[in-house]
Order: C-alpha cells, then sequence, then structure tokens
C-alpha cells in the first residue's frame, strides 16, 4: 500500500470532533436507513447483522430496537464509548467490539452485514479488499452485505479551499483544503479544527479511493460476493414526493443512473467456502 493511502482515517476518526464537522444523522435519517437496511437485505425475525465502522452506534442501536442481534465493530474507542451509551440510553443491548474491519475474524456467524456511511472508499486499496474478504467470511451461506459509497464518477475538476465554523459552537473553526491524487484514484480534503479558545488543533484527512463499477465489482467477486443489485437515490427515478421522514428511504435500482449521489451494492456470499 502507498504511504499516501496508508491508514489516514485513523486521524480522521480518532477524535469527536469528527461529528462537529460531519454532523450527526438525525433521528429520523437513522430510522429511514435501517428501513432501507431491512428491506435491502430482507432480515428475518431475530437475525444476527454485524455493523461494521459503527460510529455512534446509532443504527446499530436502532436494528437491536427492531429485534436484531447486533454485532457492531469500530476502530474509535471515543466514538464506541458514545455508542455504549446511547445503547444504554436506548435500553437495548448490542455487542459493541472495538477492532479493525480489515481484520475481521468472524466465520459463517451473521445473517447480514451493514457497512453504511462511505466508510468503504476512505481505506487504501488492500484494506478494502482485506474488509470485504472479511465480510463474506463473517456471512453465513447465503448471508447478504449492504455496501454504501458515494456515487463518484471521477475525479472533480474544482478543489474546494474553505473555512466554517462548527453549528452552536463559534469558537470552533474548520478550515478545508480540497486535495486529488490522480496516480492513486483518490480524491477528497483535508480538514484542520481548531479550537479558538483553548488553541487545540485536530488535522482530519478525507481521502476517497474511487472505484468506477466494474473495479468494485471484481472486488466483491473475488472477495466471495455475488451482486444482486445495486440502488442509487436519483431523484428522477425515485419517489421522493411521497417520502415522509422515518420511512425506509425509497433508495431503487432505477434510482442507480450518472444523476445518483448514492451508490449502494446488495450482494450476497456465494455458497463456496473460502
Amino acid at each position: 500500500m502507498s504511504a499516501a493511502e496508508e491508514r489516514m482515517w485513523e486521524r480522521t476518526f480518532g477524535d469527536m470532533v469528527y461529528w462537529d464537522f460531519d454532523g450527526v444523522p438525525s433521528e429520523h435519517a437513522v430510522k429511514s436507513s435501517v428501513g432501507f437496511m431491512e428491506r435491502a437485505t430482507e432480515l428475518g425475525k431475530g437475525a444476527k447483522v454485524l455493523d461494521l465502522g459503527c460510529g455512534l452506534g446509532l443504527h446499530a442501536v436502532e436494528l437491536a430496537r427492531r429485534g436484531y442481534e447486533v454485532t457492531a465493530l469500530e476502530w474509535s474507542e471515543p466514538f464506541l464509548e458514545m455508542a455504549r451509551r446511547n445503547a444504554a440510553e436506548a435500553g437495548v443491548t448490542v455487542k459493541f467490539v472495538q477492532g479493525d474491519m480489515t481484520k475481521l475474524a468472524y466465520k459463517a456467524e451473521f445473517d447480514a452485514a451493514i457497512l453504511w456511511g462511505n466508510t468503504f472508499g476512505m481505506l487504501g486499496h488492500e484494506e478494502n479488499a482485506a474488509a470485504l474478504r472479511g465480510m463474506a467470511r463473517s456471512l453465513k451461506r447465503g448471508g447478504r452485505a449492504l455496501i454504501d459509497t458515494q456515487n463518484y464518477t471521477g475525479l472533480p475538476d474544482d478543489l474546494r479551499r474553505d473555512w466554517s465554523f462548527a453549528d452552536g459552537k463559534p469558537n470552533l473553526l474548520f478550515l478545508t483544503q480540497g486535495t486529488k491524487d490522480v496516480h492513486l484514484g483518490r480524491f477528497g480534503f483535508d480538514v484542520t479544527a481548531i479550537d479558538l479558545e483553548t488553541g487545540k488543533r485536530v488535522e482530519m484527512p478525507f481521502s476517497w479511493r474511487l472505484y468506477v463499477l466494474p473495479e468494485l465489482e471484481r472486488l466483491l467477486a473475488e472477495a466471495g460476493f455475488a451482486v444482486l443489485g445495486i440502488y442509487g437515490d436519483d431523484p428522477a427515478k425515485v419517489d421522493w414526493g411521497s417520502f415522509e421522514q422515518g420511512e425506509p428511504y425509497p433508495y431503487s435500482t432505477a434510482g442507480f443512473t450518472e444523476q445518483a449521489a448514492k451508490r449502494i451494492v446488495l450482494c450476497q456470499r456465494r455458497d463456496a467456502e473460502r
């Protein structure tokens, strides 16, 4: 793996200031996302679900509320601490595990695996492949996986450079500089968070490896998956007009077009042992 790709995400997810920049999903958004997960993976009653890169555990908690047996893995200890608190406040049981999704040791334990929030693309290429292989091994035969990625079709021409303050925190300043590497097929932006009261600085590099669809499908096949469908959110193809907050998001296979912002891949573990 190139040094430019090497585990830069550890800095991005190492501090709770990440959520001041990225924002915490609303309750409605969490419920809508989980509703879509249920529908796409066809979860049965009491199904065992693996939530990878669970962040603050919001989706894991909502899945547990709906009666699923959830194991939620997260690398960041600060995130996990808040996730455990969220589960306790909700009165649900989630098995939270501190770990690295590129080094999964599970074998045929889960009915479904979820990788949500565009985390997949932030890994290096070899890490991406390792994570997919581990996901496939973790699933029971016929188990389904749902991988949420952005539908980037190429490196952007314009790179942003700006500054902003965190919502509700006028002393927290974010400086943002766009980045891209045409040789590695990566793009993103570097964020410096500065607490103007204390002088504390946190560096958060955001960088995504872009895969055209045939590349991603090949990676999935090599990991042991068969692609069942690709969902998108093209507003011209998806019925957002009748959508109400809290209902399952109406992502659809017809909605996966060039205009879609989302590219959500539904795949299934092949029967062959790996």
